[in-house]
């Protein structure tokens, strides 16, 4: 199957219905002739930046994050950041952040979900978080957006 025309089919699905569960995203695409297994839905879901967001009855749906949604995550890791982290540092490829002890995992986590292409990849300890970037221009990018400066 294509991935592209995959994509355009989950698309217009996620406009068209109210998706709880990527079973039923499994099943859809399935109905309409396209074979597919959860771990492609689990993957596309993650490339398509989709997201469950609250429905008006309380339950929750596949959506495609909108840049509000970026900022409130945005937002989130900055009051976290002035919260737990005592130093940030960078050399070369790497950005180093020291939070107070038992923080770490939680600006791993906050960051994953900023998806940033500039960040290869996160490990977290008990107090540091070690990020690992392509390029030294991609650290001090990085940086600048931590400490919040553009």
């Amino acid at each position: 199957m294509n991935k592209d025309r995959r994509h355009f089919f989950l698309r217009k699905i996620i406009e068209e219905h109210e998706v709880e569960k990527q079973e039923q995203l499994v099943e859809l695409l399935n109905a309409n002739g396209m074979e597919v297994t959860q771990a492609t839905i689990s993957r596309d879901i993650k490339e398509l930046n989709l997201a469950k967001v609250p429905t008006k009855n309380g339950t929750l749906k596949y959506a495609f994050i909108t840049n509000k949604n970026v900022d409130a995550q945005y937002q989130k890791l900055l009051r976290k950041i002035q919260e737990v982290v005592e130093k940030i540092d960078c050399v070369d490829h790497l950005l180093v952040i020291r939070t107070i002890p038992g923080n770490a995992h939680v600006i791993g986590a906050l960051l994953d979900e900023m998806q940033w292409e500039e960040m290869m990849g996160c490990v977290c300890g008990n107090d540091t978080c070690l990020i690992i970037t392509r390029t030294e221009q991609d650290t001090e990018t990085l940086y600048n957006r931590l400490i919040k400066k553009s």
